[in-house]
């Protein structure tokens, strides 16, 4: 078969001239021609090459942003398995270990740092090992309402009236996804995909019985299958009020907490695709992470980019119809499907929208169930478009007839730790619980600032911390219709 320099060789020179192959073939070899030797102006910076190929410090610079892109996709791929994985780390500071029972007795507070952390629910988690005890069984206690998770943060398995154990409790038995042996009669089992995972519960306050809302989780078990005959008690660690932080770290140990969780991931398209990320960069499962100085450096630098990034997707996303109240500066949480796995896992950006700021998200939370379950908008700006700044003062006016069946709350939340923020009030949130001021019409006015406002009810304010960013979650449990069809909304907060 003739190449294409046999075809031009047979073409009439005339026609070379004449036709259309002089003014479409010849130019494009002169170009490639005037290319040679030439320096090539890009976004990363001049390209040198000899010959038309690359002269060897723009091959060390390519390789060099190829595994700087890498690293970059790499983080922001395995943040949802860190940042549950943190959680594991930060409770055990606290006491216990994999297979403890952790209880927030009187809610969660700003002493325990976790993203978005909640402090008018009572909550209570708990680790499986599953490499380290084998299939775990986890005892639900009647009318118990929470989920299991894998280190993805999929919801693996729901608990309550939609679970399997349709409220009335049970007994759950978490294995790993290539699971065949027989099961025992009279156990819910639970798959995981990955070798490290969760049982998340809350318990929910009614009539202000907060005492009760915690005994009804304290009494879950977690105990290995092997030892169904003869189960050792399980360790409950009370939470409320001490110390613990399970935030993410940056830089390089970003990448070391990586080289960790890698041991628990499975196989599964997410799973290759990440250990696939990772490998080129000397992360491997069972492998010391040992990087020369040259890939340290450049995990260093897409750590600190990827976090940047990962923040401004969060926090000003670009995401259609993530605009909850037309106008407004009200987003809707949770921009993906937790449910849908395929679409879940593959809309990157919206993924981190989500979980840079948050943890364990529920098919539920998409769900239009009226009078059941909650619903979360977030706010970062003021009315006039501006960030939220701790130095000022904010009004936030709540209107009357709230949608909720059960209770709302609105919690405010640090820019960098995407925690409860930190003041010497230890108070972050404000709800139905509170004995709040209330207007003429019913309406509330919410208070934000670094100071108490003159003539404002310190039960009505929130104190900042000046030179800090921040922003809210409003939560809506049970929401009512008028939350779906809009016709109560939020309004924007004011600078006052």
């Amino acid at each position: 078969m003739p190449t294409h320099r046999d075809t031009l060789s047979l073409v009439p020179v005339g026609l070379l001239i004449a036709g259309g192959l002089a003014s479409t073939s010849l130019p494009r070899f002169a170009a490639a021609n005037e290319r040679l030797g030439d320096i090539k102006r890009t976004r990363i910076g001049d390209l040198r090459y000899e010959a038309g190929f690359p002269a060897a410090d723009t091959v060390k610079k390519l390789y060099d942003e190829f595994d700087f892109q890498r690293a970059v996709l790499a983080y922001q791929y395995a943040e949802p398995l860190v940042a549950m994985n943190g959680l594991n780390i930060g409770l055990q500071q606290v006491g216990g270990s994999e297979g403890a029972w952790y209880l927030l007795q009187h809610f969660l507070d700003p002493h325990g740092l976790a993203l978005t952390g909640n402090s008018t629910t009572i909550y209570a988690m708990g680790f499986l090992d599953l490499r380290k005890d084998g299939p775990m069984v986890v005892e639900v206690t009647p009318g118990s309402y929470g989920a299991f998770f894998d280190l993805w943060q999929q919801t693996i398995a729901g608990v309550g009236p939609t679970g399997a154990d349709k409220g009335e409790g049970g007994k759950f038995v978490v294995v790993p996804a290539d699971f065949k042996d027989t099961m025992p009669e009279g156990y819910f089992t639970v798959k995981s995909r990955t070798s490290l995972a969760a049982y998340f519960a809350r318990g929910i306050v009614k009539n202000g019985d907060v005492a009760g809302a915690a005994k009804s989780l304290e009494t879950t078990r977690f105990y290995p299958l092997s030892k169904r005959n003869d189960p050792p008690k399980t360790t409950v660690v009370l939470s409320s009020g001490k110390d613990w932080n399970s935030i993410p770290p940056e830089g390089f140990k970003y990448w070391e907490r990586v080289a960790e969780v890698v041991d628990y991931v499975g196989g599964g398209e997410d799973g290759a695709f990440l250990l696939s990320l990772l490998k080129p960069l000397g992360i491997e499962p069972g492998k010391r992470f040992e990087p020369d100085a040259r890939m340290k450096q450049i995990l260093t630098e897409a750590s600190e980019v990827a976090w940047a990034m990962d923040q401004a997707i969060s926090m000003a996303p670009r995401l259609p119809d993530v605009v909850y109240y037309p106008g407004t500066q009200w987003e809707f949480v949770l921009m993906l499907n937790p449910g849908l796995q395929g679409e879940y896992w593959r809309d990157l950006e919206a993924r981190i929208n989500y979980y840079f700021q948050a943890t364990m998200a529920s098919p539920a939370m998409k769900e239009k169930a009226i009078g059941e379950g909650s619903q979360y908008l977030r706010s970062a700006r003021d009315s006039k478009g501006e960030w939220l700044d701790g130095s000022n003062q904010y009004r936030l006016r709540v209107p009357a007839n709230m949608p909720v069946k059960e209770f709302w709350s609105v919690t405010v939340y640090d820019f960098e730790t995407r925690s409860m923020v930190q003041t010497d009030t230890d108070v972050a949130a404000k709800s139905t619980y509170n004995k709040l001021a209330t207007n003429a019409d019913g309406s509330i006015d919410l208070y934000f600032g670094p100071t108490l406002p003159a003539g404002i009810k310190e039960s009505n304010w929130i104190k900042t911390l000046p030179g800090r960013g921040w922003w809210v979650w409003f939560r809506f449990y049970g929401p009512t219709e008028a939350f779906f069809d809009k016709s109560w909304q939020l309004a924007d907060f004011e600078k006052v």
